[in-house]
């Protein structure tokens, strides 16, 4: 069995007698992707905008956690290198001069239209693009709060390159480059080892060296650190820097001797062993950043962790570095953890209510971030290969009809043992895991989520100006994040009728 997500930015498909034809919408300054129709026939291609064709190739997967049964999902996005095979009379086909298709492959295209484009349509063929008289900046100047974690040991691992040599960044920069298409504002790097204890095929290492000496003293290493930030920032990410954190899962903190042995403890928040391990490192972690010019974009961020352990924490930082920031994830709302949280992301679902938005409002006053976040739950909407047409354009295009200001998922690229050929990785659902390719190709998954955050833009702008308030009123009264979370949002019409209106 094979499954299609539709990740198709359409506004209509028109139909007459002659002629059926195709139509995606777009504002100057943008680029659209979708999936296309089995009877659209390409034609020239128009001049003043680019237009990129490509298939979309199937991926395997468990339906189910640890199930031995296999679907297909057609999910991974291969671009023509020469779409020459477009332009014939038999582009319906599928055929192509360079690229080996199967019957039954789905094509797929991106259209990226110059900020000074024209406005009107231009027609490829039986495909039209209209390009509407409105400007969408480009995706670092996004006010959405994108941020999905990176994880580059992985691509160390699949590539079988050493961790952060030369050939390991060649092969970060176009899996990272992709993520930057969608405005990614943050980038995520290790305090330690295992912060997230080993849940993924590949462990996280650590970005900072630790060396504590006989005398009981502290020596740190930020070259990786350092290299790897200049890095993702070369590739767009950022400016934000998560740092996990000091809060692993089950509070095991490492560091090396002075004859390189490993040591590891047990560091709960408040005990000697916690003050000995982070103490030194804050003050020291603090004055580096400071002399990098890279303090105010940093964050000590913690993941899904208790009331009391993140107060404690924040009581720690405060005490030492009272203008360090902190970043959460969690299931509570930001003032119950008693210590000042400024970027903090919420679990979608029944805790997204009237008091989480009253709230996000009232940090927004203050320059803090607000944001919410899926993993491996809730089942619906998410991103899992297994998830349905429209579920990924509901994700990005939520936080503009509620308030929020972004979304927050815990895996870009924590690739199973082959993503390209099977996204099954143990207990998660697949797909929960990676939303891109080694080859830095991207998901239809992750075109659908920039296709809805693209859209969270425009009714952003759109509000700023006044625009259509009566009609993204009533479109953001359907958003229901309790019945979407339950799978009785109609997705699909959601996207269509939310790109209607931000497309007029």
């Amino acid at each position: 069995m094979k499954k299609i997500l539709i990740a198709a930015a359409v506004t209509a498909v028109s139909l007459s007698a002659m002629a059926r034809t195709f139509e995606l919408a777009a504002w100057k300054g943008e680029t659209v992707s979708a999936v296309v129709p089995d009877f659209v026939e390409f034609g020239e291609l128009p001049e003043g905008i680019d237009i990129k064709f490509g298939i979309l190739r199937p991926v395997k997967y468990a339906p189910v956690p640890r199930s031995i049964q296999r679907l297909e999902c057609m999910d991974r996005v291969e671009w023509e290198q020469k779409p020459s095979w477009f332009t014939k009379c038999f582009g319906w086909m599928g055929f192509s001069s360079d690229v080996n298709v199967k019957e039954g492959t789905q094509r797929i295209v991106e259209v990226k239209v110059p900020a000074d484009a024209k406005p009107g349509i231009y027609k490829c063929g039986a495909m039209d693009v209209r390009v509407v008289d409105r400007v969408l900046p480009p995706a670092k100047d996004w006010k959405f709060f994108l941020d999905l974690w990176q994880h580059p040991w992985a691509v160390s691992r699949y590539f079988d390159v050493k961790p952060f040599s030369s050939a390991h960044y060649a092969a970060m920069r176009p899996v990272y480059e992709t993520l930057a298409s969608a405005g990614q504002k943050t980038l995520t790097v290790t305090l330690l080892p295992e912060a997230w204890d080993h849940q993924c095929r590949d462990a996280y290492g650590t970005m900072i060296g630790r060396v504590k000496k006989a005398d009981g003293t502290w020596e740190f290493d930020y070259s990786i650190f350092d290299e790897y930030v200049e890095f993702g920032r070369s590739c767009g990410l950022g400016p934000d820097i998560a740092c996990y954190t000091m809060c692993p899962w089950g509070y095991v903190v490492r560091w090396n001797d002075e004859s390189g042995k490993q040591h590891s403890v047990v560091a709960k928040p408040g005990t000697p062993e916690f003050k000995d391990y982070w103490g030194a490192f804050l003050v020291d972690f603090a004055k580096h950043l400071k002399e990098k010019g890279w303090f105010k974009d940093a964050f000590i961020a913690m993941d899904e962790r208790s009331i009391a352990d993140v107060k404690e924490i924040g009581s720690f930082i405060r005490g030492l570095v009272p203008d360090m920031k902190v970043a959460m994830a969690g299931n509570h709302l930001p003032s119950e953890y008693g210590t000042v949280i400024d970027n903090f992301c919420m679990i979608l679902g029944k805790k997204i209510d009237a008091a989480y938005l009253k709230e996000a409002a009232e940090r927004r006053a203050k320059g803090m971030t607000t944001t919410y976040y899926v993993c491996c739950g809730p089942r619906y909407p998410n991103t899992f290969m297994s998830s349905g047409p429209g579920e990924a354009f509901w994700l990005g295009a939520y936080p503009a009809m509620c308030g929020l200001d972004g979304f927050l998922r815990w895996a870009w690229n924590s690739w199973p043992q082959d993503p390209v050929q099977d996204a099954t990785y143990w207990g998660w659902l697949a797909g929960d895991t990676y939303l891109v390719y080694p080859d830095g190709s991207p998901s239809l998954r992750f075109l659908e989520l920039r296709n809805g955050i693209i859209a969270s833009e425009k009714v952003r702008l759109l509000k700023e100006k006044g625009l259509y308030k009566a009609e993204l009123e009533k479109l953001a009264s359907r958003f229901d994040p309790v019945e979407a979370a339950a799978g009785k949002s109609n997705y699909v019409k959601l996207r269509t009728d939310t790109l209607k209106i931000v497309n007029k």
